[in-house]
């Protein structure tokens, strides 16, 4: 793809809901292949609304696929004709002009990346680091909720934030469409280096998860957001389903100081954090990470 500048760019969504999701991607870890399904009429809206004199014809579209230093480019056509699989519910279609094929990769590590360019070399719509479903066979894609549970938070990369990372909401203006995000200063690279250091990964999510649940249970009277109210039912399923409405009396009564340096809610953030930290492994990630990081240094 060569040298690219960063102009206009649309961002492409793969960890959220599936009407709003622009990508789908599921890993066969027995055929050592990756499909790909692309919402190809939001991606057009999306990027023409950004770029309305585009040619769809030049408008080339790559996936990015890596793991650490591993980088391999596939093509997936062009905004005119695209490549990818399709999925109506019954019917899996596979789309054999993609090069789909994982032998030099570990399939159960593997990342992807969707890039969107024009013919000068300028990126018109990308995506951040991918993680994909993993199956055994094509086939189990007909039985696979493509609609997954919603993640506990999204990442972005931002030119807008001064520190290296912080968090916050998208969609601010509109409380019930707000989306948890990690943000990562678009200067440093950051979201690159957590994609290949654990250890760093680790340090990141779980503060950040600490900071956007705090967050979370301030707006915790806005029902109609579902991404604050899974967010909700993580923690209180992390303290013996004891309920957000059981302190919310307590947060009623409080400034907002004392809502973020209440013991009782301290306790009920830390519990959350701790079943965070168990259910994704990241205690045994960042050991592991730095215990190779030690044999290196040894050799």
């Amino acid at each position: 793809m060569g040298k690219f500048n960063y102009t206009n760019r649309v961002e492409l969504f793969w960890d959220i809901e599936d009407d709003q999701r622009d990508v789908f991607i599921a890993v066969s870890s027995l055929e050592k292949e990756f499909y790909i399904i692309l919402n190809i009429e939001l991606i057009k809206k999306k990027i023409k609304n950004n770029h309305p004199k585009l040619n769809e014809t030049t408008t080339k579209i790559y996936c990015e696929i890596f793991r650490g230093a591993f980088r391999k480019e596939v093509q997936l056509g062009s905004l005119k004709e695209p490549y990818f699989d399709s999925y109506n519910g019954s019917i899996f279609q596979v789309d054999d002009r993609i090069d789909r094929t994982l032998d030099e990769i570990d399939v159960n590590r593997v990342s992807f990346r969707i890039i969107i360019t024009n013919n000068q070399n300028q990126i018109l719509g990308s995506s951040n680091s991918i993680r994909p479903f993993f199956i055994g066979k094509k086939e189990e894609i007909k039985t696979i909720k493509i609609n997954r549970e919603l993640p506990l938070f999204a990442t972005k990369i931002s030119d807008e934030i001064q520190h290296p990372w912080d968090v916050g909401f998208e969609n601010d203006s509109d409380k019930s469409k707000m989306i948890p995000v990690i943000y990562f200063n678009a200067k440093l690279d950051i979201a690159s280096e957590c994609e290949t250091d654990d250890r760093l990964t680790v340090v990141i999510f779980s503060y950040a998860f600490k900071e956007l649940l705090r967050r979370c249970l301030i707006l915790s009277d806005v029902d109609e957001n579902k991404h604050i109210q899974e967010f909700l039912k993580f923690a209180e399923q992390a303290n013996n389903n004891s309920t957000v409405e059981d302190i919310q009396q307590q947060i009623a009564e409080t400034s907002e100081n004392e809502i973020i340096y209440s013991p009782e809610i301290e306790l009920f953030i830390d519990n959350a954090v701790a079943k965070y930290l168990e259910q994704f492994q990241l205690l045994r990630k960042y050991e592991n990470a730095r215990q190779n990081l030690n044999l290196q240094s040894e050799e």
